[in-house]
């Protein structure tokens, strides 16, 4: 049966990240569809499907999110494309996003937490020059979402302490892709 794992978790918790890492080591990703304009480092397919507010409207959505007035959505056609073709594959979501890929999939959807305090969000906003207002916010929106409690729900917790390799091993092994690595040709065994 082939499976999803939807990568869960707070703002600046390193979702993004760690499903762009994996994502580099041939892991299939859903990529959502959005209304906002393309940033100049994005790949349209690979970032996000950016398309018109008229062909969004059109798309079959399993979820969808607006912010700053453009929006975002998972397609149907997206999700069951990777889950046909792939035996594993992987995508960034949020809880209510979760849901809906829960009552469409069943059992071949489990959930990964990227676990991270408070206080390390916050410092990663501010890192990436947010403005206070706008951590502010992303913090009591999260909190408010449960989105720094919903661990205990999830099928797995990987706790993302800033070491990147470390955490991308630990997602591989949850998800059955990590094998041992061969020995070098200078062993002995």
């Amino acid at each position: 049966m082939n499976k999803v794992y939807a990568i869960i978790g707070p703002p600046a918790s390193g979702k993004t990240s760690l499903v762009k890492e994996l994502s580099k080591q041939g892991v299939p990703v859903m990529v959502s569809h959005t209304t906002r304009p393309k940033k100049q480092h994005e790949v349209h397919g690979a970032d996000y499907y950016f398309v018109s507010k008229e062909e969004f409207g059109q798309l079959q959505l399993i979820e969808k999110v607006t912010r700053d007035n453009n929006f975002y959505g998972l397609s149907k056609d997206e999700v069951l494309r990777k889950v046909n073709q792939h035996p594993v594959s992987i995508v960034d979501i949020d809880l209510v996003g979760l849901e809906q890929l829960k009552k469409l999939l069943g059992g071949r959807v489990e959930s990964i937490f990227v676990l991270v305090d408070k206080n390390t969000v916050i410092q990663r906003l501010v890192t990436q020059n947010a403005k206070l207002e706008d951590i502010q916010r992303q913090v009591e929106q999260a909190a408010g979402k449960g989105e720094f409690d919903n661990w205990q729900t999830a099928d797995y917790v990987v706790k993302n302490t800033g070491a990147m390799d470390a955490s991308v091993r630990q997602m591989q092994a949850i998800m059955g892709l990590l094998w041992a690595e061969p020995a070098s040709a200078t062993e002995t065994v």
